[in-house]
């Protein structure tokens, strides 16, 4: 069996087009290719050595590689190749566990510490009449601050970077890791993965790990998406037919955001509904963010629904006691990490170590996330077979 790379992508992406990197990363043998350019040093491996490693002509390798040179992720020199973003294989893994060993527990207990002040604070949400303190904190602290504030705080300091303009005016940061048991125990089963699927003020949004295919809106819209990339051999008709169905599912996930809103706001049984309407309540409940009791006719969201005029407040006072509180702990690991972290495989393709400090803080993170659920500080998501855990939110800028 092959090696190959599993891919993430923090930041905006944009449309499912020649320039999102997730649909080109994608591809047919681009995670391959991609991991045989990283294992090797940096323009060392050839087309033709690609090709007859994989067994597959070298002008397929050829045209995967124009793909990947559009987005930026590889550099060509005389038909070699080095990887232009983070990748980490099996023993860049392991080397990255000494840097965050134990740190999870110590920023934990001096979040912890603090829970008198963030209690009052996340008490004022309009949500907390229907959500536990732990539920509520799970969104606000693990993802919101987390993997939200914190990068800005960081990026300020010069931490690490958390931002990087690519091709086709989008904003993202592709970190790769090698598909393996090995690497899966490590990273994919921590919690610091966040989906968001943004339509027209309203964010749909699910944090947890890694460990499997979750069933919330912006996976499901990706995988449709992610379908017809391959649907028929013509290339240019797929890619123009999924921008018509990135509109569409902006709007879908409008009238979702629209009909939660109005549930919430007018208190509204099924019966009350229009046939779309119907529709769309069936559509939510089997993303499971509703449900309905059938017996009395109600229908009842499940998740916390966050109102930005109030919680961007919250969030910017918390952030701002928390991220300071903790800074001191994070910057000693993070100097650590410039000095000793020659050996990774991003360093030695090059790569930024700022880029590549950025997946040492969701490790960080992640681990202090883990922490605060094991102490029953933040609510736990359940593990769904195939899925993995995480739990949904939805936040309206407007109402």
């Amino acid at each position: 069996m092959k090696r190959k790379l599993n891919f993430y992508f923090f930041g905006d992406i944009g449309e499912y087009d020649k320039y999102n990197p997730e649909f080109v990363c994608s591809r047919e043998y681009t995670s391959e290719i991609l991991y045989l350019i990283a294992q090797n040093a940096p323009f060392t491996i050839s087309s033709f050595e690609i090709a007859r490693f994989l067994n597959i002509k070298e002008e397929v390798v050829v045209n995967i590689i124009n793909n990947l040179e559009l987005i930026n992720a590889v550099e060509v020199k005389d038909n070699t190749y080095m990887v232009k973003f983070p990748v980490f294989l099996e023993e860049d893994v392991v080397e990255m566990e000494h840097y965050v060993h134990n740190v999870g527990e110590t920023i934990g207990k001096k979040i912890i510490d603090m829970k008198d002040m963030i209690y009052e604070k996340v008490s004022h949400l309009r949500c907390f009449k229907y959500h536990s303190y732990e539920r509520i904190l799970y969104h606000i602290i693990c993802n919101e601050i987390f993997d939200g504030t914190a990068f800005e705080f960081f990026t300020e300091r010069n931490t690490f970077c958390a931002s990087k303009l690519q091709p086709g005016n989008r904003d993202y940061i592709i970190v790769g890791y090698e598909d393996s048991k090995l690497v899966e125990k490590h990273n994919n089963k921590i919690l610091c993965s966040s989906n968001n699927y943004r339509s027209c003020g309203f964010t749909f949004n699910s944090f947890g790990d890694s460990n499997g295919l979750r069933k919330d809106m912006f996976r499901f819209f990706r995988l449709t998406q992610k379908s017809i990339g391959s649907a028929s051999p013509f290339d240019a008709v797929n890619i123009l037919y999924n921008k018509a169905l990135d509109r569409i599912n902006k709007k879908i996930a409008y009238e979702c955001g629209t009909l939660i809103c109005n549930i919430i706001e007018n208190d509204i049984t099924y019966s009350q509904l229009s046939d779309k309407e119907k529709n769309i309540v069936q559509f939510l409940k089997e993303l499971e963010y509703i449900s309905i009791k059938d017996d009395e006719n109600i229908i009842l969201v499940n998740i916390p629904v966050f109102y930005d005029f109030e919680l961007s407040t919250i969030i910017k006072e918390l952030s701002d006691s928390i991220l300071v509180n903790i800074f001191p702990i994070v910057k000693e690991i993070f100097d650590n990490f410039e000095i000793n972290a020659s050996t990774l495989t991003p360093v030695k393709h090059k790569v930024d170590i700022k880029e590549t400090a950025n997946e040492v803080w969701h490790q960080i993170f992640g681990s202090t996330n883990e922490y605060l659920v094991k102490e029953g500080f933040v609510a736990t998501p359940s593990n769904i077979d195939g899925q993995g855990r995480y739990l949904r939110s939805l936040t309206i800028a407007e109402i």
